[in-house]
């Protein structure tokens, strides 16, 4: 019996013939003993008193019972029988509907779940009950969703990859081609640009092996106490001659109250990196770029547990309402009518995350069209320096 509509059924069947026999029974014996008791004490049934006296009760009963009070009696129990088997009836078309009723959401459930193994994912179950049934579908909903989204971005994200791997595959092949047939000479400038071209898939090819492993958990961290103001100057200074060349001012300004925090030196510079680089991408002629960072308290733990604010801010073109949820997602450009070379991959942002969340921190932005934008990130503070203060 694999039906649970059915087996709910029976069970409320067999709990109302349950029920209903145990009534029967006991309003049988109750009708029969309080129809005895009136018989016996009937004044009307033998005339005179001496009579009374001198019949025993048992007597006395046989002699009242006659033919009509057992016909009584035995049409009051086929009744109370006939009652109590209609009302079972009942009990089992009454326990077949909820059961149906209760099971039918159930039943959708299972006939989604086959439509998403079959790969509609777009597939979604009625959920219109506040119940624990309701709640069921509810979140099976949400997972469907959960899966068609994820569906969706691995399928762009496949895309993207053969994009952008092919973009300088064909210009590597098309120079070299061009030099064999000898339409252009192998000169320094065309190898030089031919070697820019390997070197942009190369870091290509690196950025998607590291966001594979920080999003499979598998990216191992060489974590020690270090100096963040250390990291952000070092790392800031690598762009000066590129913000003295795009004519951008670049500032730097670090809070005194900086504790040294528990990270991976190499990874978190690629963050501070990969945050700078998009900033010099986003802003023009004459906009600022500043890096900072101060002791936070109200983020984090509270003051048991501070944490390092590090803020990248520029004075940019800014990013819209609708952009901004999604500028941490992979090969997502504000801009798509930007070319590789000055967008960027479309994963420095989302490697970005997954770095600062294996570190157990968070990043999120904040940005006005035509103001600019501000990238903020966490990093937990040494237990040690915490302590000492």
């Amino acid at each position: 019996m694999r039906s649970l509509a059915v087996r709910l059924a029976m069970t409320f069947t067999v709990v109302a013939l349950a029920s209903i026999t145990v009534v029967s029974a006991i309003i049988n014996w109750a009708i029969n003993t309080q129809f005895n008791d009136y018989l016996e004490q009937n004044p009307f049934s033998i005339t005179g008193p001496p009579w009374r006296s001198m019949m025993q009760p048992g007597m006395m009963y046989h002699h009242m019972v006659g033919p009509l009070e057992q016909g009584f009696l035995q049409s009051v129990n086929k009744w109370i029988w006939v009652a109590g088997l209609i009302t079972a009836v009942m009990a089992a078309l009454v326990g077949l509907f909820i059961s149906r009723k209760i099971t039918a959401p159930l039943k959708d459930l299972a006939v989604a779940a086959g439509q998403i193994s079959r790969g509609d994912l777009a597939h979604r179950v009625d959920s219109r009950s506040e119940d624990e049934i309701g709640q069921v579908a509810k979140s099976f909903n949400a997972m469907a969703k959960s899966i068609e989204k994820n569906n969706e971005l691995r399928h762009r994200l496949l895309v993207d990859i053969v994009h952008e791997i092919k973009t300088p595959l064909t210009v590597v092949r098309g120079n070299l081609e061009a030099m064999l047939d000898g339409v252009i000479e192998p000169s320094p400038k065309k190898l030089a640009a031919i070697h820019t071209e390997t070197l942009l898939l190369s870091r290509l090819l690196d950025d998607l092996r590291d966001l594979s492993l920080a999003e499979e958990k598998q990216l191992k961290l060489e974590v020690k106490q270090e100096n963040i103001g250390y990291i952000i100057r070092q790392v800031a200074e690598m762009f000066r001659p590129r913000a003295s060349e795009e004519s951008k001012h670049l500032s730097v300004e670090l809070k005194e109250d900086l504790t040294p925090v528990l990270i991976d030196r190499d990874r978190v510079s690629q963050v501070l990196y990969n945050l700078i680089a998009n900033a010099f991408q986003y802003t023009s002629k004459g906009d600022y770029i500043r890096i900072g960072a101060h002791l936070d308290t109200t983020i984090g733990g509270g003051v048991d547990n501070p944490v390092v604010l590090v803020s990248v801010e520029d004075t940019g073109e800014g990013i819209s309402e609708n952009d901004l949820p999604y500028v941490f997602d992979h090969f997502y450009r504000v801009d798509e009518s930007r070319s590789r070379v000055s967008g960027g991959s479309g994963i420095g942002l989302a490697i970005v995350k997954h770095l600062i969340e294996t570190h157990g921190g968070r990043v999120w932005a904040k940005s006005e069209p035509g103001k600019g934008s501000t990238f903020f990130f966490t990093l937990p503070v040494a237990k040690s320096a915490g302590h000492d203060d």
